[in-house]
């Protein structure tokens, strides 16, 4: 990436499901499938992706309910991660959900996550509940499911 590079977050479409999968494997634990990413486009759930110089480089899910914003997927590629564009994907949900409307913004991240939680920390989201064994094991050595954290975030809280 050079300093010329043109970063833009804009509405997934059908045809970046291809460049999302691919990010979606190589970043992600428990993938999600084509079918799911399809599903969140068919159901007006906010999929947006994150492209430097036109390529997808990272994405998000969400989806509301009444005045709330649930995270439902957050992704950089691997090879891209570091330099700020989790930071930018999060500029980009939390603005979404103020010119919307929403007050809070709720989300979910393995225990096992701690760069995550570092930037949903930064991000003003305050941990308020953990969900037991709610992700799949990490490898197929683990004996059980991970646990999550729940975050969530109140609108206003700059």
């Amino acid at each position: 990436m050079s300093s010329r590079s043109e970063v833009t977050v804009r509405a997934m479409r059908t045809e970046d499901l291809t460049a999302v999968l691919l990010i979606e494997q190589n970043a992600q634990i428990s993938p999600w499938s084509r079918l799911s990413f399809e599903a969140s486009l068919s159901n007006g759930d906010w999929c947006r992706v994150l492209c430097v110089d036109n390529r997808v480089v990272g994405y998000h899910v969400c989806s509301t309910v009444l005045d709330e914003l649930h995270l439902l997927n957050v992704v950089v590629a691997p090879s891209m991660q570091g330099k700020g564009f989790g930071h930018r994907l999060m500029h980009d949900i939390a603005e979404l959900a103020a010119t919307n409307g929403l007050v809070k913004i709720f989300l979910e991240v393995r225990v096992s996550n701690v760069v995550a939680q570092t930037m949903y920390q930064q991000w003003q989201f305050k941990q308020i509940g953990i969900r037991k064994q709610y992700y799949a094991a990490s490898n197929a050595d683990a004996p059980t499911r991970e646990d999550a954290l729940v975050f969530m975030r109140l609108l206003g809280d700059q």
